[in-house]
C-alpha cells in the first residue's frame, strides 16, 4: 500500500465481510490487523478479500 486511499479501500473491503468487527490498516509497513468472529468468517475468506482488492498477502 502506498497511499491513504489504499488503505480505505482495503479497510472498507474487510469491514465489509460478514463477522468482521474492526479492521487497523498501518499504511507504513503494510500491516493490516483484523477482529473477527471465527464462527461467522474464517482466514482463507478474510485472505481472498484481500487479494480480491489488489493485494498481496505475505
Amino acid at each position: 500500500m502506498s497511499c491513504g486511499g489504499c488503505s480505505g479501500k482495503l479497510k472498507a473491503a474487510l469491514e465489509a465481510v460478514p463477522g468482521v468487527s474492526a479492521v487497523d490498516v498501518v499504511l507504513e509497513g503494510g500491516k493490516v490487523t483484523v477482529q473477527y468472529d471465527p464462527a461467522t468468517v474464517d482466514v482463507p475468506r478474510l485472505v481472498s478479500t484481500v487479494e480480491d482488492t489488489g493485494f498481496d498477502v505475505v
